[in-house]
């Protein structure tokens, strides 16, 4: 019972209650104080002024109805006028003698109306009466009688005057000591119920707002995940259970963390494991894109990478999204999402979003596949090859091109002699014609001996160079602007470029260009353009491109242009002339460079062809030019390397 009785006085509601009745006393206590000091003014003002005012007023105005009496008998007034200013004088003294505050006064009030009784006694004694004539009532003991007691009643009157004047002044320095008394007290008890505010306030901070505010900043603690933040321990009032509530649960939630923290650490640690055993590349990322699981296979596919910290490294900073990455050298394939490294390993790329907003990158190592399918390849087109070439470069030495020659050269002799004799211009149109015509099948005889012959060595020069890339391709513009002309083909290219140089065989990036050249005049529209580019890369390495706004080459026709004899039409009306060498004969050329061909093409717009060659050899960096995309759609690319 006493403990039930002591929680009860010690609850919050007791203390609020406790606080709310001392404060509601004060408040009645400082009201009934101010009701009692105004109503002490009101009665000190009366006391003050209004009734010393009303018996000065009073006396003053008897003295005046005195002084008009006796002008009255000067003026030989009536009785009964004189009668009624005596009445008047009375009532003014007697108003002015209840109103007095002085005690003093009270004798001389009783003088004045002794001295007035008989100072009427006077004049109504006369034989006669007041209208007697000034001969009668001007007797000089009578006039020095009445003369004497006015003379006593002004000074009488003069004197209730000065007592009332003098009371009122002590009166008021009273009053103003009750006042100044009055405001001292009020504020020494306002100043007591400030203090005594204060201190309600203060234990009811102490006991109450306190507990209750490092019960709030606990608890935001404890959401912003510290779980050792100090709790205090409480009283036995509500906000002591609080607190202790408060750490009881702080207390569950810690063990529940660190439950759920040695199952994510084992998790982890099993994941951990898993990846190091996977025979894959992974990269695992937070939401935030932050890496936050890596396998020594990443350091192993990638070399550059070994002495990188990787672990809560920003995705971004290394691979893109894709899981293509970055600032290391490599070759991708769109097409398969594959990329092949300088090393020469292979891998693709399988990136998913993961369900909590991260990123799983893995690079499956294809290498020994890729190898077996090119082995494969290889072996199989050399032994096909091998016995085709056979036969067809013992036919073609002696029956294609020993005659081709025999007839180009009869036919250009013909043409000089018609055209010296100017005789048959139709005979030097057919000559020129048969020219061209052999000149045509020539090359294409040409490239079908260097395809054939291409396991030797003899095709490319084993003689390498430093090449000025400008050149070449200044010789090849020089070269192919005749076959331009026909067409009004327009030619975008920047002639004042810094020389581009690389390590290579002259004669044969020639070729290439030419091929490139050559299929950008034959495949274009009349009117058209060629743009050739000539870009230094971040990586050092060195594009060429080649960029008309032709016919095009479609999606699925795009992959199998580079294979010999192929063409994107291959019905016998097709419009272009040619075997299908030109590209075939140039990715050689490339793999024999170290380099590739790649090729970027939408139908109906226009192709581009670009070359790519091994680290730039230069005194001073070429000033990069832009890509042109304008007519090219990035969407389909094939490389050949």
């Amino acid at each position: 019972m006493l403990n039930t009785a002591f929680r009860v006085l010690i609850s919050v509601r007791s203390k609020l209650f406790f606080v709310f009745l001392t404060m509601a006393s004060l408040l009645a206590l400082l009201g009934g104080y101010a009701f009692y000091a105004i109503s002490t003014t009101g009665a000190v003002v009366e006391y003050t002024y209004d009734r010393p005012l009303m018996a000065i007023n009073y006396a003053r105005a008897a003295g005046q109805t005195f002084a008009q009496m006796e002008r009255d008998i000067g003026n030989e007034a009536d009785l009964k006028s004189l009668e009624k200013r005596l009445e008047v004088f009375q009532s003014d003294l007697a108003v002015a003698r209840e109103r007095s505050i002085s005690e003093r006064a009270e004798s001389h009030f009783a003088q004045v109306e002794t001295l007035s009784s008989q100072w009427a006694e006077s004049f109504l004694s006369a034989p006669t009466g007041l209208n007697l004539t000034r001969n009668i009532i001007t007797e000089e003991s009578q006039r020095q009688t009445q003369g004497r007691l006015s003379h006593q009643i002004e000074e009488e009157l003069d004197t209730i005057v000065e007592l009332q004047t003098n009371e009122s002044f002590r009166n008021r320095e009273s009053a103003v000591n009750g006042i100044d008394k009055v405001e001292r007290y009020s504020l020494m008890a306002t100043g007591l119920a400030l203090a005594l505010s204060v201190l309600l306030a203060s234990w009811l901070s102490v006991t109450i707002i306190k507990p209750l505010k490092a019960a709030a900043q606990a608890a935001r603690k404890i959401s912003a995940g510290d779980l050792n933040t100090q709790i205090p321990k409480g009283g036995d009032d509500e906000t002591g259970a609080l607190l202790k509530t408060l750490s009881s649960m702080q207390d569950n939630i810690r063990g529940r963390v660190d439950l759920e923290q040695s199952a994510r650490a084992l998790a982890q640690t099993r994941l951990v494991e898993s990846l190091e055993n996977s025979k894959d590349a992974i990269v695992l990322t937070d939401a935030n894109e932050r890496i936050i699981a890596v396998n020594n296979q990443v350091r192993t596919l990638f070399p550059p990478l070994v002495n990188a910290n990787l672990l809560n490294a920003e995705l971004q900073t290394y691979f893109h999204r894709s899981g293509v990455p970055k600032h290391i050298p490599h070759i991708y394939d769109e097409v398969q999402n594959e990329i092949r490294s300088a090393e020469g390993r292979w891998a693709r790329i399988n990136a998913f979003d993961t369900a909590e907003g991260g990123r799983l990158i893995l690079w499956t190592d294809i290498t020994a596949a890729k190898k077996a399918h090119q082995n494969l390849t290889i072996s199989k087109d050399e032994t096909e090859a091998a016995h085709a070439k056979t036969l067809f470069l013992a036919a073609m030495s002696h029956e294609l091109l020993t005659p081709l020659n025999a007839v180009i050269g009869f036919a250009d002799a013909m043409a000089m002699q018609h055209k010296r004799s100017g005789n048959d211009q139709k005979q030097l149109e057919m000559c020129q014609i048969i020219s061209r015509n052999g000149d045509q099948v020539l090359k294409i005889v040409q490239d079908v001996l260097n395809i054939a012959d291409t396991a030797n060595t003899k095709i490319l020069s084993a003689s390498q160079e430093i090449v000025d890339l400008k050149e070449v391709v200044t010789f090849c513009l020089k070269t192919i602007a005749k076959d331009m002309q026909p067409k009004q083909l327009r030619l975008l290219w920047n002639s004042q470029m810094a020389p581009v140089k690389v390590r290579g065989d002259r004669v044969h990036l020639q070729q290439a260009v030419l091929h490139l050249l050559s299929n950008a005049v034959k495949f274009n529209h009349p009117g058209g353009r060629i743009k050739v580019n000539i870009r230094l890369q971040a990586d050092s390495s060195v594009a060429i491109d080649v960029i008309d706004d032709g016919i095009g080459i479609k999606a699925e026709d795009l992959a199998r242009m580079i294979e010999p004899f192929e063409q994107a039409d291959k019905s016998y009306s097709r419009r272009y002339e040619g075997a299908g060498l030109g590209l075939s004969v140039v990715q050689k050329i490339m793999a024999f460079h170290s380099g590739e061909l790649q090729l970027r093409s939408a139908f109906g717009k226009g192709t581009c062809a670009t070359l790519l060659l091994p680290k730039a050899y230069q005194e001073s960096p070429a000033r990069p030019v832009p890509k042109d995309s304008e007519n090219v759609n990035d969407s389909s690319i094939i490389s050949a390397a």
